[in-house]
C-alpha cells in the first residue's frame, strides 16, 4: 500500500468499489423461479413433440386443412393464466345472463344491507 495516500482515500475507495461490485453482480434466480422456469420448459418440450407427432400422423391435405383453421403450429404451449375464466365465444349466453343477474342482485343486497346498517332505527319495530 502506498504512503502517500490517506487512509480515508482508502476506505472511501474501498466502499465505492463494493457498492460497484454489488450492483453490477447478476441476480441468481430463487429456487422457484428455477422450478417454474423448468417445468415450463418440460411443457414446452411436451408440446413441441406432441405437434410434431401430430403432423407426422396427419396426410398433407389434412395439414394444410388444420393450419388453414388455425389449429397448425401455433407456436409454443402458453399456461392459462391463473385467475382467468372462459370468457367470448367459450362462455354460453346463459352463463353470460346468469353472471349478470347475480351481480345486480349482489349490488342490490350490498345497497340494501348498508342503508339498514347505517339507520336501523327505520327498519326495526319496537313494538
Amino acid at each position: 500500500m502506498p504512503e502517500d495516500i490517506p487512509d480515508e482515500v482508502w476506505e472511501r475507495f474501498e466502499r465505492d468499489s463494493l457498492r460497484d461490485i454489488r450492483t453490477s453482480a447478476p441476480k441468481e434466480p430463487s429456487a422457484r423461479a428455477r422450478m417454474v422456469a423448468e417445468r415450463l420448459r418440460r411443457l414446452d418440450e411436451e408440446a413441441a413433440r406432441r405437434q410434431a407427432a401430430d403432423s407426422r400422423a396427419l396426410g398433407r391435405r389434412r395439414r394444410k386443412r388444420k393450419a388453414a383453421r388455425g389449429e397448425g403450429a401455433a407456436g409454443a404451449w402458453r399456461p392459462d393464466e391463473w385467475r382467468s375464466a372462459p370468457t367470448g365465444p367459450g362462455r354460453s349466453a346463459r352463463s353470460e345472463r346468469a353472471r349478470r343477474v347475480w351481480s345486480v342482485v349482489i349490488v342490490v343486497g350490498g345497497m340494501a344491507l348498508a342503508i339498514v346498517l347505517l339507520s336501523p332505527f327505520r327498519f326495526w319495530m319496537w313494538g
